[in-house]
């Protein structure tokens, strides 16, 4: 009984293995035709991704329904509805039940792996997948483009907007928006009254400097000098000096000037 578990999960794991296998590969096809039809109309090939793993969970769902002891079975015809009533009769333990498993154990023996692989159809599938490859690669290195719907999409919101009239004056309800990056606008000079004057911000301080521009007004100045220059003793200092002491400071410096 043991014998015939271990060869039920066998054969689960095989027929499983080679269900993921072909779904693969046929998900592999059909992502290469898709990326290649959006790349003949350069229009996003990437996006040939979604459709192809839609396509392969489908195929797997699909598959994995199949009765896997019915698909043994139609490869070695003694096994026609032996294998499926020995599975079903699992839970049994008895002489005829146990002598099924083991016919069946020794039937399986006749089944090999390469009747479920189909070399005829994987060789193509191989050969079709090497050939998109060849011609994507190409087609995309050379720009070969049969519609480029890249450039008629990207200027369809263009075209509605100049088809609706409408669109333009919602645009405009909270009036016109300055696109540029000139926030400023043009310099100019501001003009304070009837004069022009230039106004320079300092970035330190932010202080402003007013500075009246123009002409220099020429202006004349006389020239005034004394007709001699001459240095008066003061009389208020001869006064208070007696002329004892000043007779005696004269004669005093003249020594020094003669030693």
């Amino acid at each position: 009984m043991k014998n015939f578990i271990k060869a039920i999960r066998e054969i689960n794991k095989t027929l499983n293995f080679f269900i993921f296998f072909e779904s693969m590969l046929n998900a592999a096809i059909f992502f290469l035709v898709v990326y290649f039809l959006l790349s003949l109309v350069n229009l996003y090939p990437v996006l040939a991704v979604m459709p192809a793993a839609i396509y392969f969970f489908i195929r797997m769902y699909v598959n994995l329904k199949i009765d896997k002891r019915k698909a043994v079975e139609g490869k070695y015809e003694p096994l026609k509805e032996k294998l499926r009533t020995a599975a079903d009769n699992l839970d049994k333990d008895n002489p005829v039940v146990n002598e099924l498993q083991e016919d069946v154990i020794h039937d399986l023996k006749h089944v090999g792996l390469s009747s479920f692989i189909q070399t005829k159809n994987l060789s193509y599938k191989i050969l079709a997948s090497i050939l998109l490859s060849f011609a994507i690669v190409f087609a995309t290195t050379f720009n070969l483009y049969i519609v480029d719907l890249n450039t008629f999409l990207g200027n369809v919101p263009d075209m509605i907007e100049n088809i609706n009239p409408l669109g333009k004056r919602s645009s405009n309800v909270l009036g016109e928006v300055n696109e540029s990056e000139d926030i400023y606008g043009d310099s100019k000079l501001a003009v304070l009254g009837e004069k022009q004057i230039d106004i320079k911000i300092k970035p330190v301080n932010y202080e402003i400097n007013v500075r009246e521009s123009g002409d220099v007004e020429q202006k004349q100045f006389d020239e005034i000098f004394p007709n001699e220059v001459f240095i008066e003793q003061s009389s208020a200092l001869e006064e208070k000096i007696p002329e004892e002491e000043q007779e005696l400071v004269k004669s005093y410096f003249n020594k020094l000037a003669k030693g």
